[in-house]
C-alpha cells in the first residue's frame, strides 16, 4: 500500500525569550507524530518570543495568540501556487487525535480560510507531503487579542484587530494595517522552510512567533565625585526653552511610527545557499504612516522613580540619582528595574536625542548647589534600530566631563560649558552640539573615545588628521595604559559582501582564531562566502600614552588632566581597533604527531599549532607529521575590551 503523509498541528509552544536573537526554545519534536502509527505527517508547531524567558504551551500558548493563527504555504523552489492559501489554524481544547489532522488540540481541517484567501467559500482540507518536490515554504501571523473598545473582557463584539493582506505566494511578504495599538497586539513568525534533501519531511514544522511590538526603558546614574545629582528635568526638542520632569527622547524629524499605518513583513534572506546566514528566513518589518497622519518626534516616559536609599557624604536621604549602572534610577522605576514602554518596531533607526537639566549638590555638607543646563547626548541611529519583540534599555551616565552649561561668560550671553557630558553606558552614545562628543563602548571596562570637533554620529566616525584620545575606566577609576602591554592598536579591513559584520566580537574572534601571518602581522578570518576580515597589528607605533587632553583639543579651551592614550586618525576610510588587555591569552600546548602514525578515531587533531583546521580522525595515516598536532593543554581565551574607530 502507499503510505499517506498527513498534515498535523503539534502542540503549540510559546517561548518567551529575552531581548536577543536566540532561536525559539519550544516544540522541537523531530520524530513522526506518535499518534499515527507508522505514518509520517507534516506537523506544525508554533511559539512566540517575548521579553521574559519562559515556555508557554497548550491553552496558555493558544491564549496569547487568541486561539488562532493564519498560515500559508507553497511547495517547490520558487513556487507561486499555494498548497495552503491563507488557512486558519484554531485551538480546540481536548481535541487532540480526534481527527487525523489534529495532534495537539490544533485543527485546520473543516474551517473556512481567512478572508484574504482566494478560496472563496471553500472549506480547508487535509494536506499530505509531496516527495516529488524539493522544499516547502511556510509563513504565518496572528492578529492576537486585538483592542477591546469598552474595556469589558466579557464582551467581544467591540474588539477590533489590525487588517491583514494575503501572504504572497512568491516571496511570502504581507502587510498588517491599523492603529499602533492594534498592531502591537499582533504576532509575526519567521519563514519556515522544509527541505527534502535535509530529511525535513515528516518532522515538526515550527513557527517561531514573536510579538510585533518592541519595548524601551530609560535609566540614569551619575559618577561625579563630591556631588550628588537631583532635580533632573528634560527638554523635548533642541530649541525647547522650558523643561519638565517627563523623561523624553526625541528626533530632529518626525520619523517614529505613531497613530495609524501599515506594517510590511518581508523575508530578505532566503534559499538553501543562505542557510548558514544569521538572517536566514528572518522576518523584517517596515512601517508606512497613513496618509494625513503625522509620524512622531518624541518618546516620553514616566517620571524618574526607585531612587537608591544610601549616598556618599552627608546626603543620606532625598531623591538623588543612583551612583552605578546596577543601581541606576529608572523612569517609572520599581525595585531595581524600570517599566518597559511598548512601541512599534523601527528597523531603519533614527538618532535619538536627550537634553536635560539637573542640580549638583555638594556631599560635604556645605549645601553648595550647581545647576547644569542643556546637557545633551545622542543615541546613534545604529543603536536605535528597534526589532520586533526586543527590549531595549538605554542607560545614561552623568560624569564630570559635560557639554552642559553652568552659566554665561563675561559677555552675559555666551554659555560656558564644563563638567562632563552625559555618556551612554551599556549602549554607545555621543553628544551632539559640537562642544564635546564622546562614544562609550559597552564593555567591562568601558572605553571612551574623544576628539576635538564633531563626531559623524550617523556612522560613529572621526575626521582624518584629528587627535583621538582614549580613556579606559574600570568602573571606579581610569586605567593606566601602557602601550604594547595592556593597550594595543590595530587596523582592520572587511571585504565587501562578507557575511560577518565589523564588531568587537568579530575582531576578538580574528585575533584568537584567525590565520596569523608573522611577516605581515595580520590575523585573517575567511567566511563561507570566501570574504576576508583582516586585522593588522600596527605594533602600536601610532599609539602613545597620554596624561592630558591638550587645551587646543579641549571643548572648553582648558587643558584636562586624564589618564589614557592617544593617536592621530589616518586616511579617510581607515578603521582602527583599540584593544585593552585585561588578561592576556595563554597559548595551548600542542604536541606534534609523528609521520606515519595512525590517527585514532574520535580524537581531535589540528592542522597547525594555532588550532586552525580541527578535524576528527578517520584512521588514515599522517602524511607529514610536522603538519599535525594534538592538544595537551587548552589555551586560555583571556579577557579583552575593544573599541572600533572609523575615520571619515
Amino acid at each position: 500500500m502507499i503510505m499517506k503523509k498527513k498534515l498535523f498541528f503539534a502542540a503549540m509552544a510559546i517561548a518567551l525569550a529575552s531581548c536577543t536573537s536566540d532561536d525559539f526554545v519550544g516544540e522541537n519534536n523531530n520524530s513522526p507524530n506518535p499518534g499515527n502509527g507508522p505514518e509520517k505527517a507534516i506537523v506544525f508547531g508554533s511559539g512566540t518570543k517575548a521579553t521574559t524567558r519562559g515556555t508557554h504551551t497548550g491553552a496558555d500558548a493558544a491564549g496569547l495568540l487568541n486561539n488562532n493563527f493564519v498560515f500559508a504555504g507553497t511547495k517547490g523552489t520558487g513556487a507561486t501556487t499555494f498548497v495552503f492559501d491563507q488557512y486558519n489554524a484554531n485551538y480546540v481544547a481536548n481535541s487532540a487525535f480526534t481527527t487525523e489532522s489534529n495532534s495537539s488540540n490544533w485543527e485546520y481541517v473543516g474551517y473556512t480560510p481567512a478572508t484574504t484567501s482566494s478560496l472563496t467559500g471553500a472549506t480547508q482540507s487535509i494536506k499530505y507531503w509531496d516527495y516529488s518536490v524539493d522544499q516547502y515554504d511556510f509563513a504565518a501571523y496572528s492578529l492576537g487579542k486585538g483592542i477591546d473598545g469598552d474595556g469589558d473582557p466579557t464582551s467581544t463584539d467591540d474588539i477590533t484587530y489590525a487588517t491583514p493582506s494575503a501572504i504572497a505566494a512568491g516571496n511570502k511578504s504581507y502587510t498588517l494595517t491599523g492603529t499602533v495599538d492594534k498592531l502591537k497586539t499582533a504576532y509575526i513568525s519567521d519563514l519556515v522552510t522544509a527541505y527534502k534533501a535535509d530529511n525535513d519531511y515528516g518532522k515538526v514544522v515550527t513557527f517561531s512567533f514573536r510579538s510585533l511590538a518592541t519595548k524601551i526603558r530609560l535609566a540614569f546614574y551619575e559618577t561625579i565625585p563630591g556631588y550628588s545629582v537631583k532635580d533632573v528635568e528634560f527638554y523635548s526638542s533642541d530649541d525647547a526653552t522650558t523643561s519638565s520632569t517627563t523623561p523624553t527622547l526625541y528626533t530632529k524629524d518626525a520619523v517614529l511610527p505613531s497613530g495609524e499605518g501599515t506594517m510590511t513583513v518581508t523575508f530578505p534572506t532566503v534559499g538553501y545557499s543562505n542557510k548558514s546566514a544569521t538572517d536566514y528566513n528572518k522576518a523584517h518589518v517596515s512601517f508606512e504612516q497613513k496618509s494625513g497622519v503625522a509620524a512622531a518626534k518624541e518618546l516620553t516616559f514616566g517620571v524618574l522613580a526607585n531612587y537608591p536609599s544610601t549616598y556618599e557624604g552627608v546626603l543620606t536621604t532625598g531623591d538623588y540619582l543612583g551612583r552605578s549602572s546596577n543601581e541606576a534610577t529608572y523612569a517609572d522605576g520599581t525595585g531595581t528595574s524600570g517599566v518597559y514602554y511598548s512601541i512599534l518596531p523601527y528597523e531603519s533607526g533614527a538618532n535619538l536625542k536627550l537634553r536635560i537639566k539637573y542640580k549638583l549638590v555638594s556631599t560635604d555638607g556645605s549645601g553648595e548647589v550647581i545647576t547644569v543646563d542643556k546637557a545633551t547626548a545622542v543615541v546613534p541611529a545604529e543603536l536605535a534600530k528597534w526589532n520586533p519583540n526586543f527590549a531595549y534599555t538605554y542607560i545614561f551616565k552623568i560624569s564630570d566631563m559635560t557639554n552642559g552649561t553652568t552659566g554665561f561668560g563675561p559677555d552675559g550671553t555666551t554659555p560656558v560649558y564644563g563638567l562632563t557630558p552625559i555618556t551612554l553606558n551599556a549602549v554607545v552614545v555621543d553628544t551632539e552640539d559640537g562642544l564635546q562628543e564622546t562614544i562609550t563602548t559597552v564593555s567591562t571596562p568601558s572605553i571612551t573615545t574623544y576628539t576635538e570637533g564633531k563626531v559623524v554620529t550617523a556612522n560613529d566616525e572621526y575626521k582624518t588628521g584629528n587627535l583621538i584620545y582614549i580613556i579606559v575606566n574600570n568602573g571606579t577609576s581610569n586605567e593606566t595604559l601602557t602601550v604594547g602591554t595592556n593597550a594595543k592598536l590595530y587596523t582592520v579591513t572587511l571585504e565587501d559582501g562578507a557575511a560577518q559584520e565589523l564588531t568587537e566580537g568579530a575582531i576578538d574572534n580574528a585575533l584568537a582564531n584567525g590565520v596569523y601571518d608573522g611577516t605581515a602581522k595580520t590575523y585573517t578570518v575567511t567566511d563561507a562566502k570566501g570574504k576576508k576580515l583582516v586585522v593588522t597589528d600596527t605594533e602600536s607605533t601610532l599609539l602613545s600614552a597620554s596624561t592630558k587632553i591638550e587645551a587646543a583639543d579641549s571643548p572648553t579651551g582648558n587643558e584636562i588632566a586624564v589618564t589614557g592614550a592617544k593617536f592621530t586618525a589616518g586616511a579617510t576610510g581607515t578603521k582602527y581597533v583599540f584593544q585593552y588587555i585585561k588578561k592576556a591569552r595563554t597559548a595551548g600546548v600542542y604536541t606534534a604527531v609523528a609521520s606515519g602514525t595512525t590517527l585514532t578515531a574520535g580524537n581531535k587533531y589540528y592542522l597547525s599549532n594555532k588550532g586552525v583546521g580541527e578535524f576528527t580522525a578517520n584512521g588514515t595515516e599522517v602524511a607529514n607529521g610536522t603538519n599535525y598536532f594534538t592538544q595537551t593543554t587548552a589555551p586560555d581565551k583571556g579577557e579583552y575590551a575593544y573599541k572600533i574607530i572609523k575615520v571619515q
